[in-house]
């Protein structure tokens, strides 16, 4: 009975490990790679497609063999030896642009035609952005899609993609211009000292002593301030305006940008007024958007909030770059108004007021005398909340507010906007005047002294005034000639100077 039992389990456990082994067979068979092809990688499945040698010696060259040969994911788009006989031989024989070149064909992660319902986006491995659809690589046309492999995915185009410039680099690598040559003046050098090499220690203070000519690199003030046209990931619409162009815009605006400083030199002040009208005109060029010739809109607003028109028959050339278009133009078309703009002066953004009792000395600042407030307060008429400035109890003959605003150089027609709705219920109602000032230590000249009315929500035309100069301008509130309070009293929501357009 035992010795059946010892064989009956002996029998059991020999079903189970081949019942088992069986299984594990058939698992393997199961996970095992049916398509030979998906056994290879990309650069084995480049090599043994006898259309793809030239870009697989392309490959070599580079040392992206061994980057597309790693256990990493790619895309692939590889242009045929047919495809690749024309291709620049400036690009063939400098190591350099030939690696450009390659990267420019391979992206990070897989990308299938099928994936592609809308345009993409691919980031190449140059960090170039190329437009992906169904049927193409940018210009390139895909013959055959999708061939999987190993690690990867490897499409067949029929011309080779050329990395583009983006719009920085071509505009750098474009014929002399006028516009060319002011904002490559823009350009200027910094030292970050975490690329500097440390060459040693300072015994005294600690500090690394950095090796001298390391650690430089080279910034632009327009791509700083005003737009970062060498940026991939953007969309940009940038205007080159030719010479012609470039001075007609110089000649239009120049008389609101003149500087007329009186401690400079006519040749220092005719320098700083044309360094100032060609930023003016080139920070407007700079358009928001990518938009191509079939879908130019009649008006497209520039990074500094222009608005501006650009007609067809303008345009001399236009190029496709990386991150947008650029246009060669001949002329562009804004209105004045939009580019020489009226100057809000808003009440509670003084500088200073004095402390003594005269306004014509700027040495005074803020001082304790009275009480200054801001108030908020709502039209009711138009239901908008608005604030203002009001200054009492100063017991000071004509005391001042101090603005200072940046002006062009025009004719302005002055308004203010100055709301009494305080102390209006005495009888009979006690009125107080002001006036409005320009200048520097003198306050000439000025605008009469006018009644502050009480409940008006109106902007009350002063008069017009000339400025000469381009820049800041010294403009101050000045209050009644009386040292009484309640009638040397200051309000002011805002000065409006509208300027007069030729």
């Amino acid at each position: 009975m035992i010795t059946f039992k010892k064989q009956y389990f002996v029998f059991l456990s020999l079903f189970i490990v081949l019942f088992f082994s069986g299984c594990k067979d058939k698992w393997e068979d199961h996970n095992k790679i049916q398509d030979p092809v998906l056994a290879d990688n990309l650069l084995l499945a480049i090599q043994n497609n006898p259309d793809l040698s030239t870009f697989a010696e392309y490959l070599k060259e580079t040392g992206y063999d061994e980057v597309i040969a790693s256990s990493k994911t790619f895309t692939i788009w590889a242009p045929t030896n047919l495809a690749l006989e024309n291709l620049d031989q400036a690009i063939v024989n400098d190591a350099d642009l030939l690696k450009q070149f390659v990267a420019n064909h391979i992206s990070n992660q897989t990308y299938l035609t099928r994936s592609a319902n809308s345009v993409l986006t691919i980031r190449t491995l140059n960090g170039k952005n190329i437009l992906f659809t169904k049927t193409n690589f940018e210009e390139a046309n895909i013959t055959v899609a999708d061939q999987y492999t190993g690690n990867g995915v490897l499409h067949i185009i029929d011309m080779p993609v050329v990395p583009k410039l983006n719009t920085w680099e071509y505009l750098n690598n474009s014929a002399a211009s006028l516009q060319k040559s002011f904002l490559q003046s823009q350009n200027y050098s910094y030292r970050d000292l975490s690329l500097a090499e440390i060459i040693g220690i300072d015994p005294k203070t600690g500090d690394p002593i950095y090796k001298e000519g390391t650690g430089y690199s080279t910034k632009n003030y327009f791509l700083q301030r005003i737009s970062d046209i060498s940026n991939e990931d953007g969309k940009y619409t940038f205007v080159i305006l030719t010479d012609d162009a470039f001075n007609a815009e110089k000649t239009k605006l120049s008389k609101y940008f003149t500087v007329n400083d009186p401690l400079a030199t006519p040749v220092r002040n005719a320098f700083v007024t044309d360094s100032i009208t060609n930023w003016i005109i080139v920070k407007d060029l700079v358009l928001k958007g990518d938009f191509t010739i079939d879908n130019l809109p009649d008006t497209l607003i520039s990074y500094d909030s222009l608005k501006i028109h650009l007609d067809q028959s303008a345009i001399v050339e236009t190029h496709k770059v990386s991150n947008g278009v650029v246009y060669v133009m001949n002329r562009i078309d804004y209105k004045m108004s939009y580019k020489i703009k009226p100057v809000s002066i808003e009440g509670e953004n003084y500088q200073s007021s004095p402390a003594g009792a005269s306004p014509y000395y700027a040495s005074y600042t803020a001082g304790t005398t009275g009480t200054r407030s801001i108030i908020t307060r709502k039209n009711p008429y138009t239901n908008a909340i608005f604030r203002e400035v009001y200054f009492y109890n100063t017991t000071i003959s004509a005391n001042w507010i101090h603005y200072l605003p940046t002006v062009n150089a025009a004719t302005y027609k002055v308004y203010w906007v100055a709301v009494r709705d305080f102390n209006t219920t005495t009888t009979p109602p006690v009125y107080f005047s002001q006036r409005v000032a320009f200048g520097t230590t003198a306050l000439l000249p000025a605008f009469p002294y006018k009644q502050v009315d009480i409940l008006n929500y109106n902007e009350v035309y002063l008069g017009d005034y000339t400025v000469t100069s381009y820049g800041k301008l010294d403009a101050f509130l000045v209050s009644n000639t009386s040292t009484t309070n309640g009638l040397n009293s200051l309000v002011l929501d805002y000065i409006k100077m509208v300027p007069v357009l030729n």
